[in-house]
């Protein structure tokens, strides 16, 4: 591929990080402000089952699908260096863990790293396969465990649950050593994704970005019908329809929806018309900050809402159970700013804090961060 060709795609795939950043932030919010759930008024609970039609089990998803693009980019890259690749992201997966460990233990339970972390290494394995294998990895894990749970847990009488498995075999009655539940719970979600991961890794291999561009008509149209496909069965789950195509496949509707969101980014990201393709230039530089940015929303979120956060954050805070749409209002104006911060830090830097600190323990050496004047 051309260096102009590869300068555009890192681009699009920047831009989608942002945009997958701010999905899982506006899926967060009702967590991170710990909302009023009880007496909202109209407004509130329409906006509230907006976002989580929209959103709700598809942000991650999406976000999981920009990792695994990340990983098998950096391998790629360190390959062409004649670098055995292992070593490199081994540290930079563990980094992630203690993050995520430490992010998700002290601070919100709703930490999504160290998850991530957990797929990484699992995908270490996968790493040097074709696409037709990296697809039918997904595949098998996507319907054989993601969706097949649904199925059975809704045609068989005995719920089936990974992590109640895991907990009854690995920690048995009695009290469980301090962070052992979490570990576990966050292992059956790495599972849960892992498909994800997976498909993200097999559509950059398979370099569906760029034949996606080429293809436009076609996939503004497929966009379109994931779209409407997977909002109509996500409506109706959210509403709680009754129906043979809809309860037994709680876990489809969400990634249809994802696939489409994914779609119309990339053809957006790339259209002939600039205004278009301008509308998403912002969301490049919050992309590239995207760890920073991510532990900054929570941080700043349970500092400022009482009950939201973990440890010395529980009772910290200015507002307690607020309304939807006052947290959601926060948390806009919170991500403009990191719009804003994200684009003038990366005039005089070239990384974010926290993703030069996680440059540095990734390759083992000082690493500049002020550019050069």
């Amino acid at each position: 591929m051309k260096n102009e060709d590869q300068g555009n795609r890192i681009e699009i795939l920047d831009q989608l990080r942002g945009l997958a950043l701010l999905a899982i932030f506006l899926v967060n919010i009702s967590g991170l402000a710990s909302i009023e759930t009880e007496n909202q008024s109209s407004i509130n609970e329409s906006l509230d089952a907006l976002m989580s039609i929209l959103l709700e089990d598809s942000a991650r998803p999406l976000f999981a699908f920009m990792f695994g693009i990340s990983l098998i980019l950096i391998y790629e890259r360190l390959s062409k260096k004649n670098l055995n690749p292992f070593p490199t992201l081994f540290r930079r997966l563990l980094l992630l863990f203690i993050i995520g460990a430490l992010h998700g233990y002290y601070i919100w339970a709703g930490d999504i790293l160290l998850m991530y972390a957990m797929a990484g290494y699992v995908l270490l394995f996968f790493i040097k396969f074709p696409a037709k294998w990296l697809l039918t990895m997904a595949l098998f894990s996507w319907v054989g465990y993601t969706i097949g749970m649904d199925l059975l847990n809704y045609y068989f009488p005995h719920s089936l649950s990974l992590d109640e498995w895991l907990k009854d075999l690995l920690l048995g009655p009695g009290e469980s050593p301090t962070g052992s539940e979490y570990l576990i719970n966050e292992f059956s979600s790495m599972v849960e994704h892992l498909s994800f991961f997976l498909f993200g890794m097999y559509t950059y291999r398979k370099d569906l970005l760029s034949q996606a561009v080429a293809r436009r008509k076609r996939m503004w149209l497929l966009s379109l019908v994931f779209l409407t496909v997977g909002v109509s069965g996500k409506t109706a789950l959210y509403y709680e329809v009754d129906a043979l195509v809809i309860t037994p496949l709680e876990s489809f509707y969400p990634f249809v929806v994802t696939v489409g969101i994914l779609m119309g980014i990339i053809l957006l990201g790339t259209s002939r018309t600039t205004t278009l393709s301008n509308a998403l230039l912002p969301f490049s530089t919050v992309g590239k900050m995207a760890f920073t940015n991510y532990l900054l929303q929570s941080l700043v979120f349970v500092s400022l809402f009482m009950h939201s956060g973990r440890t010395i954050f529980e009772r910290v805070g200015i507002w307690m159970e607020p309304s939807y749409i006052f947290a959601l209002f926060i948390g806009i104006i919170l991500f403009v700013v990191q719009m804003i911060f994200s684009h003038l830090w990366l005039k005089t830097f070239y990384y974010g804090p926290f993703e030069w600190f996680w440059r540095m323990g990734t390759y083992g050496k000082k690493v500049p961060l002020r550019r050069k004047t």
